[in-house]
């Protein structure tokens, strides 16, 4: 019998997708789009992109405590950019060669710090104009005195959709360096365009803190066209970035078209308590451990056209959760209403996609190559497990007990005493449809194909929880293509599992037959040299994909706001129309001009 999955936590980018839009930039960037810098008076911001992939609405909730603010006219849709408007702004430049003492408000008078220039921004909700922070060219060193802190801290200031925040490149992506990590605290709307922020152990300051980028009590926030990247390296000897994109107790981010890389620890990406927002168009690689894994309440987040690849571990929705540090009323299951679709996967030695106290969860149409390979303890291509939640107390709640009892009071769920995390959570509603899994041999996962908890005990003192939480509640699993291993390869399913025969919607018999697994070896292009795309004509068109049904929503209380229902995909990862009939993975085999659905993410706004 395998062992359960351990829940101990474990390069560039593809240029054939993109080597259309590429090209089509430097004729834009040829033409001359770009304006010159201005004179510090309000201009306004060009509209973003608004390009709608499957036409699926995000819900829409204020964060708790913040202003009200006008949302976007046409708001963000589950695989379309963040529309930025056309604000009035105020502008100011930085250049590492400026001074402090300078007005800051053009290119000849600039100011040498982005602390000066975040000075400048009235604090307050804004009014009358935002403000446009313009940085030229150079590297810009970390900017706290301590060389053993190096982590640039910005918080309280208070943007609109009218009037927002931009910290930008004036000259573009790859031409602004900032050193050491960023710290970004209580900030509403603020877009960041086209920057490089670098940091880790083997950089002259090597303390950026334990994330690179740290957002937190923020909302609408937007990472557009940037990198954010520690170490090409994932382990502690040479990197010292626990996570390079760390986002808790927030609301509204939106992060599109990045390179996000080198974390030594828990996870490349991590997201606590976050609702609302898209994670698309990213490259994320190189991870000790995760690539990418959201938990603690985090919601209606849709993930869509993103790169994995070289980390221990791939994505995961849900996790193990503090409960005192929890938001309400998202204080029951680890995610709710997480879309996962149309990404590339490879090159993952543990288990690529997996499920861990979540409720209406999504994995369609993505392509995973060469994952779950690493024997020790032995990994499935994908599994379901239970989440995990404690009560424990952190710097900001010195008495998380009584935290801990008042969510209870209110209906969450979790433990009436202070523990550390364990197994709890179920998971409820998790579709996983019409992917491609391919392990080129002699890589196979070690024990099974899938790992599947079966139900267990509700540990002592956890309220509210069904007494025999099961992490295949309602699992549904069809349509996808797989091959790993010998024929003779177990699915990963006995009498102590889940989707064992008495489970009506995941079980062995109905795996095999809305599956196919092991009898065809999919037919890629050229997967050794990066092109994961099916052969035309080829056998990956044989298989039978299933239509997707829509999410329901359930009561809970306290009450959470409902998601999207809705699973249509229409599109696949290069924005081609997806045939109804197939075939399963990221590319649905009619690839149309990039410029159509995808070029406006990737040119920058200009004055």
């Amino acid at each position: 019998m395998k062992p359960k999955f351990s829940f101990t936590i474990t390069p560039a980018l593809r240029i054939s997708a993109w080597l259309y839009r590429a090209m089509l930039l430097l004729i834009i960037v040829a033409a001359g789009c770009q304006a010159s810098a201005g004179s510090g008076t309000a201009t306004p911001i060009p509209a973003g992109p608004t390009s709608a992939v499957t036409g699926q609405a995000t819900a829409s909730l204020p964060i708790p405590g913040a202003t009200p603010t006008k949302e976007p006219a046409s708001r963000p849709t589950a695989a379309s950019a963040y529309d930025i408007g056309q604000p009035m702004m105020n502008d100011l430049y930085v250049s590492p060669d400026g001074d402090d003492a300078n007005t800051g408000l053009s290119t000849d008078m600039p100011l040498r710090t982005l602390t000066a220039a975040w000075e400048r921004i009235p604090s307050g909700v804004l009014t009358g104009a935002g403000y446009r922070i313009n940085l030229m060219p150079g590297v810009y060193p970390c900017e706290p005195s301590d060389p053993d802190d190096c982590r640039n801290v910005f918080s309280n200031r208070q943007g609109t959709y009218e009037f927002p925040i931009s910290l930008r490149a004036l000259n573009g992506s790859g031409t602004v360096t900032l050193r050491g990590g960023m710290d970004i605290y209580a900030v509403s709307y603020l877009y960041l365009i086209e920057l490089t922020l670098v940091g880790g152990d083997p950089l002259p300051v090597n303390a950026s803190g334990n994330n690179l980028l740290h957002l937190a009590s923020v909302d609408h926030i937007l990472l557009r066209q940037s990198s954010v990247s520690g170490p090409d390296c994932d382990n502690d000897g040479c990197n010292n970035l626990q996570e390079v994109l760390k986002v808790n107790q927030a609301q509204y981010i939106y992060v599109e078209d990045s390179v996000i890389s080198g974390a030594s620890q828990s996870g490349v990406v991590d997201y606590v308590s976050v609702q609302y927002g898209h994670f698309m168009g990213n490259h994320v690689h190189t991870g000790g451990e995760w690539c990418m894994y959201i938990k603690g309440g985090t919601a209606y987040q849709h993930i869509e056209r993103n790169e994995f690849e070289g980390c221990h571990l791939g994505f995961q929705a849900g996790q193990s959760t503090n409960f005192a540090v929890m938001r309400m009323p998202w204080v029951h299951y680890e995610v709710y209403d997480i879309k996962f679709v149309n990404n590339l996967m490879h090159d993952l030695e543990g288990v690529a996609l997996s499920v861990s106290g979540g409720y209406n969860v999504l994995f369609a149409y993505n392509t995973l190559y060469h994952v779950g390979y690493d024997d020790e303890p032995g990994y499935g291509l994908l599994q379901t497990v239970l989440g995990e939640r404690g009560c424990a107390s952190t710097d900001e709640i010195p008495d998380p007990l009584a935290v801990c009892e008042a969510s209870i009071a209110e209906g969450g769920w979790g433990p009436d005493f202070v523990t550390d995390p364990q197994p709890a959570i179920p998971n409820q509603n998790v579709f996983i449809y019409n992917n491609l899994i391919y392990n080129p041999s002699p890589a196979q996962t070690h024990w099974s194909h899938f790992i599947f908890w079966g139900a267990g005990d509700l540990p002592d003192g956890f309220q509210n929880l069904p007494s025999h939480p099961a992490s295949d509640n309602n699992l549904v699993i069809k349509g996808n293509l797989i091959w790993n291993g010998p024929s003779d390869h177990p699915l990963g399913i006995d009498e102590t599992t889940g989707c064992a025969d008495g489970n009506p919607t995941c079980n062995a018999a109905q795996l095999i037959a809305e599956n196919t697994i092991n009898s065809l070896e999919p037919q890629l292009v050229n997967p050794a040299a990066g092109d994961y795309r099916p052969v035309a004509g080829g056998n990956v068109f044989d298989v039978t994909v299933y239509a997707i049904p829509d999410f329901t929503w359930d009561t809970f209380s306290p009450v959470v706001p409902v998601g999207t229902p809705s699973n249509l995909i229409q599109f696949d990862y290069e924005g081609a129309p997806r045939p109804v009939d197939g075939p399963p993975g990221a590319y649905g085999g009619n690839p149309v001009s990039q410029s159509v659905l995808y070029l406006p993410v990737l040119i920058r706004s200009t004055q």
